[in-house]
């Protein structure tokens, strides 16, 4: 059931009024309509206002920050946004500066921090837009490694690495604290099937944020988001393989995302369950420093104690971080995340080679036979064989 709420909460009324007498200096007001979950928020703000200033309306009536809040549905009106920059050019023209070049929130369809709320897309002074975000005390508390730079994330672990292997006193997966820690996470879990486990078919656990999904970029949509080649991957991959995602999400916002992504409802393929962060548990790793660091893990022994049909024999995961694997690193396929969708969208075919991959193993009787870090080596050179016939 949705709830309604004003502009601000209590505290913030005179900052209201404030801004609703500025009428009489002809500064005009915008009427914007914000979803958040099942929740509805009534939010005026001045035209000359930005983003920004919305997002911090936004934060203090949700307690989710504003560097967390995906906002989706605001559009820039071109016309108007063009009308800006020709005007910003004559008053630099008028005040002759040396420098020419207008703002990048007057020559950019995309939403910036700065973008003016004047220059969106109003239907009588009116707009709507969802807004996704964690609340600041529902904060999970890996969500830190989401917020790091686009670089090189010398954090992620390669299981792989055998230099790295001798360098642990204990492998993960025998770790007696992380077998406890395993026991534990396998009698909490609870399983919501959506589709009931095809008899012979093979688990293909998948990852969603930056694996599937850009989750940090802005866009007017989700689609807009989407990995490229997402739809093909399930559909082409759910003739052999049993589907589940696995996302380091609350499933109050896992589920608006499968949801306005469409994963749910594709006619092509079917989604066996969803699992979220709750099934997941911290563990201690090894830096190639020595030093150590905790971080969340994926165990799929958790599926595998509820599935007796899937083992690591038939089991395989794919995911953007490595250290997902910790617990069942021979399990995991890592591919390369899927970041600034607006740059990307047009390039990226790391899905559509996956696919291929997938397909290649699919009758295979023993997964561990294989080394899935290896897995564009083994494409290459099953296509070299198809060229000798």
């Amino acid at each position: 059931m949705s709830s309604s709420s004003s502009l601000d909460p209590p505290s913030s009324k005179h900052a209201e009024s404030k801004e609703l007498d500025d009428t009489s200096g002809n500064v005009q007001i915008v009427s914007l309509k914000c979803k958040w979950g099942t929740k509805n928020f009534d939010i005026n703000i001045g035209m000359e206002s930005t983003i920004s200033d919305l997002r911090q309306k936004v934060a203090g009536l949700t307690n989710v920050p504003p560097k967390r809040q995906k906002i989706i549905g605001l559009r820039i009106d071109k016309n108007a946004a063009k009308q800006q920059q020709q005007q910003q050019q004559q008053q630099q023209q008028q005040q002759q500066e040396q420098q020419h070049s207008s703002s990048s929130s007057s020559s950019s369809n995309k939403l910036e921090d700065h973008t003016q709320i004047k220059i969106l897309k109003l239907k009588n002074f009116t707009a709507k837009f969802k807004m996704i975000g964690v609340p600041e005390e529902d904060a999970f508390v890996d969500l830190k490694d989401s917020e790091m730079p686009d670089v090189l994330n010398d954090l992620d672990y390669d299981y792989y690495d055998e230099k790295l292997k001798v360098m642990m006193e204990v492998q993960p997966y025998n770790d007696p604290i992380n077998l406890d820690k395993l026991r534990e996470a396998v009698q909490k879990l609870r399983i919501n099937i959506i589709n009931p486990p095809r008899k012979g078919k093979k688990l293909l656990v998948l990852d969603l944020d930056y694996t599937l999904f850009d989750m940090k970029s802005t866009a007017q949509n989700f689609q807009e988001l989407k990995r490229p080649y997402s739809d093909l991957l399930l559909k082409e991959t759910y003739q052999y393989y049993d589907i589940v995602i696995w996302s380091q999400t609350s499933w109050k916002w896992l589920e608006i995302k499968l949801t306005e992504l469409g994963f749910l409802t594709n006619a092509s393929y079917k989604i066996c369950f969803v699992l979220d962060k709750s099934c997941m548990f911290s563990i201690s790793s090894k830096r190639k420093d020595g030093s150590k660091r905790n971080h969340q893990v994926k165990a799929l022994q958790v599926i595998w104690e509820n599935f007796s049909f899937w083992s690591e024999k038939n089991s395989i995961h794919i995911d953007d971080l490595g250290r997902n694997f910790a617990m069942n690193p021979q399990c995991g396929l890592k591919i390369k995340a899927y970041k600034k969708a607006h740059k990307n969208r047009g390039k990226d075919q790391e899905l559509f080679i996956l696919s291929r991959y997938l397909k290649l193993i699919k009758d295979c009787d023993d997964f561990t036979l294989l080394k899935h870090r290896d897995w564009k080596d083994y494409l290459l050179q099953a296509a070299q064989e198809e060229q000798q016939f």
